[in-house]
C-alpha cells in the first residue's frame, strides 16, 4: 500500500497514462481513475496499482462519489489533478515528496510556459524552489488528507469547484507557509481552461460555475473575491525570500528573462505587469476561516 493516491476525473482523452511511466515499485502512490466517460472505462486495462471506476458527473460533484465511502486514513497526500495535464510519473513522486520535505499541507506544481491557464502566477517562475502563497488552483491540489477530509462535503454540490480554492488555504488545517506553488515541478496543462466546464455545466441545466462559487462563498462568509498573492518563497539554493514587493520584483524579473519562451509572449507581458501591481496594491488575508454557524 502506497502512502499517497493521485484520483483522476478522466475521459476519452485523459493524459493519466503519462503518470503510469514509472513501474509500480518505483511509484510513491496509487493511483485512482474515476471515469465520467463510458467509452473510455470500457477500453480500461487492469493493471496493478491501478483502480478504475465509473461514476457520471463533473470534477467535483464526481469526486465526492468516489471518495466519500473511502477510508483516506490510509493516505497521507492526495492529489487532484485535471485530466489534460502532461507530467512525468517521476514528477508526481517529486511533487508528494515535496509536500513532506516542506511541511505542506496545499501545493501544486506550477505551469511550464507553453500552458495555458487561468492566473499567470502559477506560471513556472526560474530561480525559486517553491513560492508561499494564499490560493491553490482547482486544477491540480495536492492536499493532506485533513484538509481533503474537511473539504469533501463541499464537493458535492458543485460541478466547477469554483469558490474551493478561496477557502481551503486558509483554515486551520492549512494556513501560511503551509501552502505552495512548486517551482522545481512543473506540469503542462494542455488544454484551454473551461470549455469542457462551460459546456457540461449547461447540459447538466444545474448552477452555474459564478452561482456554484457564491454559495460557498456565502457559507464562509466572503464578501469578496480572494486574489492570487505571493508572500515569501525559497530560492534555489535554499535562501528564504520575503516581502510582496520583493517576492514581485523578484518573480518579474524572472519570468521577463525567459519572456520568449512563453506560448504567448504578449499575453505573458501583460501578465507580469499584473503580477507587479498586485503584489504592491492587493490585499492580503490569511486569517482562518471557519463556515458560518447554523441556527438551532
Amino acid at each position: 500500500m502506497k502512502k499517497n493516491l493521485v484520483v483522476v476525473r478522466a475521459g476519452n482523452n485523459s493524459l493519466h497514462h503519462r503518470w503510469q511511466d514509472l513501474p509500480l515499485k518505483q511509484r510513491d502512490y496509487d493511483l485512482l481513475v474515476s471515469y465520467f466517460s463510458d467509452d473510455a472505462f470500457a477500453a480500461f486495462t487492469p493493471q496493478p496499482g491501478v483502480e478504475a471506476v465509473l461514476i457520471k458527473g463533473g470534477k467535483w460533484d464526481g469526486l465526492y462519489k468516489t471518495l466519500s465511502d473511502r477510508d483516506l486514513d490510509q493516505y497521507d497526500f492526495i492529489w487532484l489533478p485535471d485530466d489534460d495535464l502532461d507530467i512525468s510519473a517521476q514528477d508526481v513522486n517529486a511533487l508528494f515528496q515535496a509536500m513532506r520535505t516542506h511541511g505542506l499541507r496545499i501545493a501544486q506544481p506550477s505551469l511550464t510556459l507553453d500552458s495555458y491557464y487561468s492566473h499567470f502566477v502559477f506560471s513556472q517562475c526560474p530561480g525559486f524552489v517553491l513560492r508561499y502563497i494564499n490560493y491553490i488552483e482547482i486544477m491540480a491540489p495536492c492536499l493532506h488528507r485533513d484538509v481533503l477530509k474537511k473539504a469533501l462535503p463541499l464537493f458535492q454540490g458543485t460541478m466547477s469547484g469554483y469558490g474551493l480554492d478561496y477557502i481551503w488555504c486558509r483554515w486551520a488545517e492549512a494556513g501560511a507557509f503551509r501552502t505552495a506553488i512548486l517551482d522545481q515541478i512543473a506540469m503542462h496543462h494542455t488544454r484551454p481552461v473551461g470549455k469542457a466546464l462551460k459546456s457540461a455545466m449547461v447540459e447538466s441545466g444545474n448552477l452555474s460555475s459564478e452561482q456554484e462559487e457564491a454559495v460557498l462563498k456565502e457559507m464562509f462568509d466572503l464578501t469578496r473575491r480572494t486574489v492570487p498573492i505571493v508572500f515569501a518563497g525559497i530560492l534555489q539554493g535554499g535562501q528564504p525570500i520575503s516581502g510582496r514587493v520583493q517576492l514581485g520584483w523578484r518573480m518579474c524579473k524572472s519570468w521577463m528573462s525567459v519572456l520568449s519562451e512563453f506560448r504567448d509572449r504578449g499575453s505573458a507581458r501583460s501578465g507580469i505587469l499584473k503580477i507587479a501591481r498586485r503584489q504592491v496594491s492587493k490585499p492580503l488575508d490569511m486569517t482562518t476561516i471557519t463556515s458560518k454557524q447554523k441556527g438551532p
